[in-house]
C-alpha cells in the first residue's frame, strides 16, 4: 500500500476555490495537526504527536496518513488499546488496505491471539497482491505470519511463508534465523545450520546461540 501524503497540501489550495474562508480553515485545521504531529514525531515528542493525531483524526477521520502516523506515535508510547481501536476503524474507512491489517496483525501477535494475527496478515498478503507487491513491507506480511506459525508449531506453513519473504528480501537476516528454527523443528539440521550461518552474516548475533548448540 503506497502513501498518499502529498495529497493533503493539494486538497487544501482546490477548496480555496469552493470553500469560504470560515469553511477552508476547518478543512485545513486537520491538515495543520497532522503535519505538527508529524514534526513532532521527528522531534521524538511522541506523546504530543499522539493528542495531535487523535484530534486531527476526530476532526476528519477521513485522512489515511494520521492513523500511519498513530500508528508511529504509539509504537513508542505504548499506547495499545488507542492505536488498536483506531486501527479498525480506519479499516471500515480504507478498504483492502494492505499495511493497516499488518499493523493491526502486529498488535494482535503482540497480545499473542495468533489466530487474528494470521487472519490478518492474511489479509495484508491478500490485499498486497492487488495493491502491488512493490511496497517495502510486504515481506514482513509473510514474516509475521510465518512467526505466528511457528509459534502453532505449524512449520510446513511457516517455511513457506520464510521462503516467500526471501524472494521478496533476501538480506533480511531474521528471515533466515526463523526459517532455521523451522527447518530444524523438521528434522533438515543441516540447512537450519546453512540458515543460521547465513542470519549471523546478517548481523543476527542471536542466531549464534543456535549454531553453538546445533551447528556440530
Amino acid at each position: 500500500m503506497k502513501k498518499f501524503g502529498l495529497i493533503l497540501s493539494f486538497m487544501a489550495s482546490v477548496c480555496t476555490i469552493t470553500f469560504g474562508q470560515t469553511d477552508l480553515a476547518a478543512i485545513n485545521r486537520p491538515i495543520e495537526l497532522l503535519n505538527d504531529a508529524n514534526r513532532d514525531i521527528e522531534e521524538g515528542n511522541y506523546e504530543t504527536a499522539v493528542q495531535k493525531l487523535l484530534a486531527s483524526i476526530r476532526l476528519n477521520p477521513n485522512q489515511r496518513e494520521a492513523y500511519m502516523s498513530l500508528n508511529t506515535a504509539c509504537s513508542y508510547t505504548n499506547q495499545v488499546t488507542i492505536l488498536k481501536s483506531y486501527l479498525i476503524k480506519a479499516k471500515e474507512i480504507f478498504k483492502e488496505d494492505d499495511e493497516l491489517c499488518y499493523y493491526l496483525g502486529n498488535i494482535y501477535q503482540n497480545e499473542n491471539n495468533l489466530s487474528k494475527a494470521i487472519q490478518e496478515y492474511s489479509n495484508a498478503i491478500k490485499y498486497s497482491k492487488q495493491n502491488g507487491e512493490d511496497f517495502e513491507l510486504v515481506y514482513a506480511y509473510y514474516l509475521n505470519r510465518a512467526s505466528c506459525y511457528l509459534k502453532q508449531n505449524l512449520y510446513t506453513q511457516a517455511i513457506n511463508d520464510y521462503n516467500y519473504a526471501l524472494k521478496l528480501n533476501q538480506e533480511n537476516g531474521a528471515i533466515y534465523a526463523n526459517r532455521g528454527i523451522a527447518l530444524f523443528k523438521t528434522g533438515k539440521r543441516a540447512e537450519a545450520v546453512k540458515d543460521w550461518k547465513k542470519a549471523v552474516e546478517l548481523g543476527v548475533t542471536s542466531a549464534s546461540v543456535y549454531l553453538k548448540r546445533y551447528g556440530r
